[in-house]
């Protein structure tokens, strides 16, 4: 009797599943991650670095302020007549994420998005616990973020719809 040449069918089988699982790691290592999760999380960090901010203010009482620019926003503290950074861990400035773009109104009007003094700070958080009212949107690959902030301290962000 000759024996039979082939693959069983469990070999075959097992071949299948091991090019599915390589596959689907090729596949999830090359997709980037999500931008609607990286903004979302970014927004998110946003409001609770503000509501950090709030509370070192009203803690101290001192005034504070939020800096926005183009490749990043922190917060300043004012001293002795004039706003430094403030390097308290929560508060020490972030950069923006590559290919975000946003636009800050403090009380209704528009601030550009570069310009004026590095320092001086477009959103003001007082020891009182009184905020600038402002409205800073975040967007990146066509998802939108808005981050409020009322003029008693409440922030909140919300997905901006299409």
């Amino acid at each position: 009797m000759r024996e039979a040449a082939g693959f069983t069918l469990i070999e075959l089988m097992i071949v299948i599943v091991i090019i599915g699982v390589i596959s689907t790691v090729a596949l999830l290592s090359t997709r980037g991650p999500d931008p609607g999760r990286v903004l979302a999380r970014e927004a998110d960090r946003l409001v609770l670095c503000i509501d950090q901010a709030i509370e070192v203010a009203v803690a101290g009482p001192r005034h504070l302020g939020l800096r926005v620019d183009p490749t990043h926003y922190g917060f300043r503290i004012y001293r002795a007549g004039k706003w430094e950074k403030l390097s308290h861990p929560p508060c020490r400035d972030r950069a923006w994420p590559p290919g975000l773009r946003w636009r800050t109104e403090v009380e209704g009007r528009r601030l550009p998005t570069a310009g004026g003094d590095a320092q001086t700070p477009q959103i003001y958080l007082l020891g009182s616990g009184e905020v600038s009212p402002f409205r800073i949107e975040l967007e990146q690959s066509g998802v939108r973020w808005i981050v409020t902030g009322t003029g008693w301290g409440e922030v909140r962000r919300q997905l901006a719809s299409p």
